[in-house]
């Protein structure tokens, strides 16, 4: 069985600094809004046991969503489970569960629990990369009727 240090190092693609933009979709959740740029930070923490991802929201033009200013996202992995395992949280009080099997070619599908507002909404989040200097994280959501595109981002290492 592979250590969760030996098996991170697939995830090593997303440490260091990144930057990007994107938009967000009309959902039961939030209007629509074109998304500000992001920076990101990754970087390996806590003994090389988790990769660590810090957003920033840089520039926030006033377009009627949400005022996020930063996220933190801690990736691990389950060697029982033989799952790449995360949580995140943001500063508007969202939490997401997250495992995901890796990597599969260039796409890295993530099944995701989010808790906002007293609510559990399933979402899927992919992650595709493109080369080793950006990434696209594409997002849907199934609030009981099937699933519907909320969110994607482009990012470029800086």
């Amino acid at each position: 069985m592979d250590s969760p240090v030996d098996e991170l190092r697939h995830l090593l693609f997303f440490t260091g600094a990144w930057e990007g933009t994107g938009a967000f979709e009309a959902t039961e959740l939030t209007p629509p809004f074109s998304q500000p740029v992001i920076r990101v930070e990754g970087s390996i923490r806590l003994g090389g046991q988790w990769l660590e991802q810090r957003f920033t929201w840089i520039e926030q033009p006033d377009s009627g969503g949400p005022r996020m200013a930063e996220a933190l996202r801690l990736w691990g992995y389950s060697p029982g489970r033989r799952l790449f395992v995360s949580e995140w949280f943001d500063s508007i009080g969202r939490r997401g569960t997250v495992t995901s099997p890796g990597w599969r070619g260039d796409e890295l599908v993530a099944d995701t629990e989010i808790s906002h507002a007293g609510r559990q909404i399933r979402a899927r989040e992919i992650f595709t990369r493109y080369g080793d200097s950006s990434w696209r994280h594409a997002a849907e959501m199934d609030f009981g009727r099937g699933w519907v595109p909320t969110d994607e981002q482009v990012f470029h290492k800086l």
